[in-house]
């Protein structure tokens, strides 16, 4: 078992080396063009074209793969040293290229260049797929939720289905809502047996996750929950609104028109079409309030994001 740690330890670190790489060469390689520019005045209008064309690829593409793989992208003293020596070596051809010669540059030289750019873009596809893969397979802490075990009586009114109204003293539990890093967000009192957080979910389209784009959500409330189906049609139910917490929510002001443009895009693009959206309402398992004889339980639970939707961690 610790052979295979180790093992997997080092292909995470090799491909943490290789995007590092693979940033700095795209950046390094758009410096490259514009520093040409600048060496090589008298060359021909259609080599400058190509110049001026090739530094905006590069710049662009370095920009893309930064977008995707920045989030993942690990920078220690490893990482930042790699990304400067291959940003040195790229650079360091302006120095000691060969001295200009008149017209098309050889086949050999294109050859090599050709090859070099292949690399680096396989390189490049290989380490977002890791990114990709990553996004369509881990669990996400989005939430802490901690029963404390504090109980106290609250006097509750409410009426079953085809019953009268009954008022009665019930335990109430202390809950306390926290972000993944600990800090409370919200705390309630609520009876029952359970307790569950319920949100949105906004499933993007299977090809903006595999290039490691992730899935948004929004925790909207926190709900009880009873173990049985008699104490469930019996009981009172609660709900307790959590404040705005993900990367869907958003102020007041622009709900409306982040629906609207939602809802244009997740009917706009089709069912089959490869951009299509699908936002779903989801819930987390449920967490005790109580144990099987009914006492009060204390413990903290991670409600995590999964491709799934929300679940417990």
């Amino acid at each position: 078992m610790s052979l295979a740690a180790g093992v997997l330890g080092a292909l995470v670190q090799v491909q943490n080396l290789a995007a590092a790489a693979v940033l700095a060469a795209f950046f390094a390689l758009a410096l490259r063009s514009l520093g040409l520019l600048f060496l090589d005045r008298g060359c021909g209008s259609i080599l400058l074209t190509g110049r001026v064309l090739g530094g905006g690829l590069f710049l662009a593409g370095g920009a893309v793969y930064a977008l995707f793989a920045s989030p993942r992208l690990m920078w220690g003293l490893g990482a930042a040293g790699t990304a400067l020596l291959v940003a040195g070596l790229v650079l360091s051809t302006l120095a000691v290229r060969p001295r200009r010669r008149r017209g098309p540059p050889g086949l050999v030289s294109l050859a090599v260049q050709l090859g070099l750019l292949l690399a680096l873009l396989l390189i490049a596809t290989v380490t977002l797929m890791r990114a990709g893969f990553l996004v369509l397979t881990e669990d996400r802490p989005v939430m802490l939720v901690e029963v404390t075990g504090e109980t106290r009586v609250e006097l509750v009114r409410w009426a079953a289905p085809d019953q009268p109204a009954r008022d009665e003293v019930l335990d109430t539990h202390r809950v306390v809502f926290r972000d993944p890093e600990g800090a409370a967000v919200a705390e309630a009192w609520i009876y029952g047996d359970e307790v569950a957080v319920k949100g949105r979910v906004l499933r993007l389209a299977p090809i903006l996750n595999a290039a490691g784009v992730p899935n948004l959500f929004e925790l909207q409330f926190a709900h009880n929950g009873y173990r049985t189906a008699d104490r469930h049609n019996e009981l009172p139910h609660q709900a307790v609104p959590l404040p705005p917490t993900g990367p869907l929510a958003v102020h007041p002001w622009w709900r409306g028109l982040q629906r609207r443009l939602l809802a244009r895009w997740e009917t706009g693009a089709g069912a089959g079409s490869d951009w299509a959206i699908r936002s779903a309402t989801t819930e987390s398992t449920y967490f005790p309030l109580t144990d099987a004889e009914g006492r009060a339980s204390r413990g903290t639970y991670r409600v995590v994001l999964t491709p799934g939707g929300l679940t417990s961690g």
